[in-house]
């Protein structure tokens, strides 16, 4: 296979790339590189038959319980020297940044990369490339359902820092494996610890602010992607004027797994006891199949919304109307006062002079 031949197939392959870091991850894109040019050594990982990588995005399986399932990767190696790559396999997890990633190397595998046989290692030599089989063996107890997982080439090395001691840096690069079990399929998606404050505008004639905090869980047994929507009303059920807004997105949650979101949304009306309802609508993941209706799941928490800029305006409008109907009886008596003067000093200059003696 010449190496024109390996580039393309690695980049329709979803293999990892990760640059060197003291707790390694496997991120999924072109071939991987680490250390420096001095010492650079680049890598890739893809699905493969027998003699070479074949062109699948990722490992896919759909196997029964107690199914045992032979496949192969390949490993390239596009540095310029000979390198040892480390094989290892492991659960699959999406972190903080919606990527796929696998658990840190510390940690033990419970599922689909507990149940991968692969060899420990693989030499090879400067722009060589070398097909591994492995074996998947799942278990006669397995939960139906998705369990993704991996399997990386990591290339260790140890560097120093300024002040001398040494660090050992993994970086690893994987291919994803997509595996489930048969049996019933539970896609279920709740919401979980909400919590929402409100920090109002000082301008009277300004909305303000909701800020929301929440757990989106995978409660289910497939992987799903889930949008969440607001809605949020006041009293009597007016609507605070934010119905719709989208609070996160996510592309894929997997099965027993859980995201948080902490989030603002602009333009809500403090309406007093202010009712906010949280919707999460899942949709199917990429090509996945999922053939049982997917469900909703909402959570709703109540928070004061007091107007304080409109009750301050509203508090000013009384007492300018309070203030004006005062002014306006003042005058009103000041008139009538100046009217009775005006009256009986009339009455007085026009009386009869008294006649004399």
């Amino acid at each position: 296979m010449t190496l024109i031949r390996r580039i393309l197939a690695l980049a329709v392959a979803v293999p990892a790339v990760a640059l060197a870091v003291a707790v390694p991850a496997v991120a999924l894109a072109v071939p991987a590189t680490a250390a420096d040019d001095a010492d650079r050594v680049t890598w890739g990982v893809a699905p493969a038959a027998e003699d070479e990588a074949d062109g699948r995005v990722s490992f896919r399986y759909e196997l029964d319980p107690g199914a045992v399932v032979e496949d192969f990767l390949e490993v390239t190696n596009y540095s310029d020297r000979a390198v040892t790559f480390q094989l290892l396999s492991s659960d699959g997890v999406v972190g903080p940044d919606g990527a796929f990633d696998l658990l840190p190397a510390d940690v033990a595998p419970e599922a689909t990369g507990a149940w991968i046989d692969v060899q420990e290692s693989v030499e090879l030599e400067p722009q060589s490339s070398a097909v591994v089989p492995f074996t998947l063996t799942v278990p006669e107890d397995a939960l139906p359902g998705d369990h993704p997982g991996g399997i990386a080439a990591s290339v260790s090395r140890v560097g120093e820092t300024e002040d001398g001691p040494l660090v050992g840096l993994d970086t690893r690069v994987g291919a994803r494996i997509h595996l489930r079990v048969s049996g019933d399929l539970i896609p279920q998606v709740s919401v979980t610890g909400l919590e929402a404050t409100y920090t109002p505008s000082w301008n009277p004639f300004q909305p303000g602010t909701l800020h929301l905090d929440y757990t989106v869980v995978n409660d289910g047994n497939v992987r799903l992607g889930s949008t969440q929507t607001l809605s949020a009303a006041g009293v009597l059920g007016v609507s605070a004027g934010a119905d719709g807004a989208i609070l996160g997105q996510q592309r894929e949650i997997l099965p027993r797994q859980e995201t948080s979101v902490s989030t603002t949304v602009d333009g809500v009306w403090p309406l007093g006891p202010l009712s906010s309802t949280v919707t999460a609508t899942q949709v199917v993941v990429g090509d996945d199949v999922v053939d049982v209706p997917l469900t909703v799941a909402e959570a709703g928490v109540t928070t004061w919304a007091v107007p304080w800029a409109q009750l301050a305006v509203l508090a000013l409008a009384v007492a300018l109307v309070v203030w004006r109907v005062r002014l306006r009886r003042r005058q009103r008596a000041a008139i009538e006062r100046a009217r009775a003067e005006g009256a009986r000093a009339a009455a007085l200059s026009g009386s009869p002079s008294p006649a004399p003696a």
